[in-house]
């Protein structure tokens, strides 16, 4: 049994339930009967041979010698036939597989940089290992290193290889990442990490372990870096997606002297409306110490004149802040005065001591309209909603009677055509329909969604990033869209069997809605609660078999589930769709928010939704000619890769091989003009592409021109001669610690490592499994045969016989 279990590759752990021989022959499959009468035949064949066959004399005089030659020659034929029945061994086990525990270290250049430590966390980096070391002159790479080679955190590691299956990975180019080779026998990496890429991308490679990893046994992930990250996917959604414990073990100094600024300020602003953008400031080390901030503005560029309107020219009076504990939010007063695109800049005074000032600014490009947004509501007759949402968004300052058209199709034709509030026709010119921003779609019939109509909303969001809204309907079943194109972006799976539902309720919220806007209304929980509760019972909702599997579900009903009873049904849900998003609301009744409380959270619901879908991408003009550079900032040796999406006024492909751009280097003097760029269409008849070689180090702007408009679009970017691992020394410990909250591991310090690892305990496994072994193909059988060939052919020898 235990040679078999080694042939069979069974470690000693395995529970062995049931064994049996099968065979896969396409004539014994499933005909154990047949194999043995086969084996009999040519056993039988082998004793006709000798009685037969052999009538030497050598046989003849003894008789026993005979037995034994026929003995062998009858076991070689049926072991052939058996052979050629193709046997199999099945063996039904229970496995006690080692869970895996995967290590992943940080790979960008800002492991190279050494560290100011205090007395404190040099002596305990020092007692890491069993040589003494001067952590105070070492990089983080030698420390980390050094620790994995020798002492405490070296032994911590090797114990665990007894209970847990460790990988060591790192990151890679490309935001992906490399396994490590370890040896085969102390189980230590062959060879020494380096540190050699320019980005840091924890999420994009936690995605990658789980591509690799997340359908196995996985016990944690220990990740060493300094959280700096700087590229990628989100590293928090991606933890969570893992749904295993992450070990944030942090490098690098948690506090240094330093203030950085951020600004927000909405995408679009309208001109002539007093506003204000919010800076936010952070500090370490600073706490008390009395900043200004101070705004600017820098008209980006146009056709006119891009060289003399460069400059940033400052709006208002700085403005005074003392710094705190916790980030402190500063409004900074704005009045735009001219339409166009604008660069907000807003600067902080620094203060003495700071390890470095490229935070001390920020900038958000804005777009200044004197026009308004565009929203198109299409609706089957006047419901509640449709008149409340036409309420609010008339008196709304980004979109006016001007922004909002609707189609009904109950009103008349003559009124649709006099009207400026209707539209005539659903189908609209393209260069008239993929202006707008958003489009809402509710309670219509499926014959109303016309395939030309339907082709242009998939275009519309698919391609040019725009922002839909479906709202189900008491009178036509959102179920009867199954089949059509409509229902493959819904953020929901329907069934045209499925009607709406009555059912009084109130709608539960996801985990993932706190992390969603439009659905936290008021200023805080509890005002978000008294918004929702506010409604009341709503009265009916559209069942739907399930949600997409690429949906995020924001609110669902509260008992009843999908057709997999596992989900409750979702109610409110959202989804990425290529470039645009779309939003699906189970109701039409979001108007009973306004009962006690007026508009106040009736306009942020539907207000903070619209701005999502309307202000987080390319806005009106900048869906047809949206140009863009892969990075921000670039080392000097990078070539720095543009890439512009071009359309047409009528959103078709550009009749022209290539766009024309400038290229200008900012000095202390303005915009000195460097060189005309030309940018070649590169795939999808659509997509320009160039690479510019590498430049010297500075900010620079490029131009690039829109043939159908003649406007230049500006891009701005700055090349500078010092990683960008290096820009930022200080750790990033908020990331670090919302990892190993939201994962339920834990956030540390690298010395505090070995001693987590040792309290890791590893899960008993149990896994029920199969195992086939084709035994005809075995060593096993082959040494078999081997003996039995070569006992006959020796007997046949020793007999005298040929």
């Amino acid at each position: 049994m235990n040679a078999l279990a080694r042939l069979l590759g069974i470690k000693s752990t395995d529970e062995i339930h049931d064994i049996n021989l099968k065979f896969a022959a396409w004539w014994s499959e499933g005909r154990p009967v047949l194999v043995l009468l086969v084996c009999l035949g040519l056993a039988a064949l082998g004793a006709l041979f000798y009685y037969r066959f052999q009538n030497e004399q050598p046989l003849e005089k003894k008789k026993r010698r005979r037995v034994v030659l026929t003995a062998f020659r009858s076991l070689l034929l049926a072991t052939i036939g058996f052979i050629l029945a193709e046997p199999i061994v099945s063996v039904s086990l229970t496995e006690h597989p080692r869970p895996i525990l995967l290590m992943l270290f940080d790979g960008s250049d800002s492991m190279n940089l050494v560290d100011e430590l205090s007395n404190e966390q040099a002596d305990a980096l020092d007692q890491m290992t069993t040589e003494s070391i001067d952590p105070t002159v070492k990089t983080r790479l030698e420390l980390l290193n050094a620790s994995l080679n020798q002492g405490k955190l070296a032994d911590a590691i090797n114990s665990l290889h007894e209970e847990f299956d460790v990988r060591y990975y790192t990151t890679d180019e490309g935001h992906s990442i490399k396994e490590l080779e370890q040896d085969p026998e102390t189980h230590q990496l062959s060879g020494e990490l380096d540190a050699k890429i320019q980005t840091t991308a924890i999420g994009s490679s936690l995605d990658e372990l789980n591509r690799r990893h997340g359908t196995r046994h996985l016990a944690g992930v220990v990740v060493v870096s300094d959280f700096g990250q700087n590229a990628g996917n989100p590293a928090l959604t991606s933890a969570e997606q893992l749904e295993v414990p992450i070990y944030a073990t942090g490098v690098g100094p948690q506090e240094v002297i330093d203030v950085a600024i951020d600004l927000q300020a909405p995408l679009v602003l309208k001109q002539d409306e007093n506003t204000s953008v919010s800076a936010t400031l952070r500090q370490q080390g600073s706490t008390g110490a009395s900043v200004s901030i101070q705004l600017f503005q820098r008209r980006l560029g146009t056709a006119d004149d891009a060289v003399l309107a460069a400059e940033k020219l400052p709006v208002g009076e700085p403005v005074a802040a003392l710094l705190e504990e916790g980030p402190v939010d500063v409004d900074l007063p704005y009045l735009p005065e001219q339409s166009g695109r604008f660069e907000l800049i807003a600067e902080v005074s620094g203060i003495p001591g700071e390890v470095s000032s490229r935070n001390n600014s920020a900038d958000r490009e804005v777009i200044i309209r004197d026009e308004s947004l565009n929203l198109f509501f299409v609706e089957h007759e006047p419901t509640w909603e449709w008149r409340f949402v036409k309420e609010v968004f008339h008196r709304d300052p980004l979109i006016g009677y001007e922004g909002f058209r609707t189609f009904l199709r109950s009103a008349d034709f003559k009124v649709r055509q006099s009207n400026d509030l209707f539209v005539d026709r659903l189908v609209r010119p393209r260069e008239e329909f993929f202006a707008n921003d958003v489009v809402l779609i509710s309670d219509v019939p499926s014959e109303m969604l016309t395939t030309p109509f339907q082709d242009q909303l998939v275009e519309y969001v698919e391609r040019f990033g725009g922002g839909l809204v479906i709202i189900a309907g008491p009178r036509f079943s959102i179920g009867a869209l199954q089949g059509t194109q409509l229902a493959d972006m819904l953020p929901v799976v329907v069934d045209r069997s499925m009607r709406p539902k009555a059912s009084k309720f109130q709608m539960s919220f996801t985990p993932q809605a706190s992390n969603n806007p439009f659905v936290n209304l008021g200023d805080n929980s509890s005002q978000n609660d008294l918004a929702w509760n506010n409604m009341g019972n709503i009265p009916w909702y559209q069942p739907v078999l399930r949600a997409h599997p690429l949906a995020t579900v924001l609110a669902t009903h509260p008992t009843d589930k999908t057709v997999d009873n596992a989900d409750l049904q979702p109610i409110i849900a959202t989804r990425r769709y290529g470039k645009g998003e779309v939003i699906y609301i189970g109701f039409n009744e979001t108007w009973r928010l306004r009962r006690k409380y007026g508009e106040r959270f009736y306009r942020q619901f539907w207000g903070q939704m619209i701005y999502r879908l309307g202000l987080g991408r390319a806005l009106g003009q900048q869906k047809r000619f949206s140009p863009s550079t892969d990075l921000t900032t670039y080392q000097t040796g990078e070539r720095v890769t543009v890439t512009v999406e071009a359309y047409n006024s009528s959103y078709e492909n550009l009749d022209v091989d290539g766009l024309e751009a400038r290229l200008l280097r900012q000095t202390a003097a303005g915009s000195q003009p460097l060189d005309d760029i030309r940018i070649p269409l590169a795939r999808d008849n659509v997509v320009f592409e160039t690479s510019i070689p590498p430049l010297e180090a500075g900010l620079y702007r490029l131009l690039v021109t829109d043939p159908e408009t003649n406007e230049e679009f500006e891009l701005g970017f700055e090349v500078t001669t010092a990683s960008r691992e290096r820009l930022d020394v200080v750790r990033n410990t908020s990331l670090q610690k919302q990892l190993g909250d939201i994962s339920g591991g834990q956030a540390c310090e690298l010395y505090e490592l070995p001693e987590i690892l040792g309290e890791l305990e590893a899960q008993d496994i149990k896994q029920y499994t199969e195992r086939q072994l084709p035994l005809w193909n075995t060593w096993l059988i082959l040494m078999l045969v081997l003996i039995i060939m070569h006992t006959e052919w020796l007997a046949r020898k020793l007999s005298n016989l040929r």
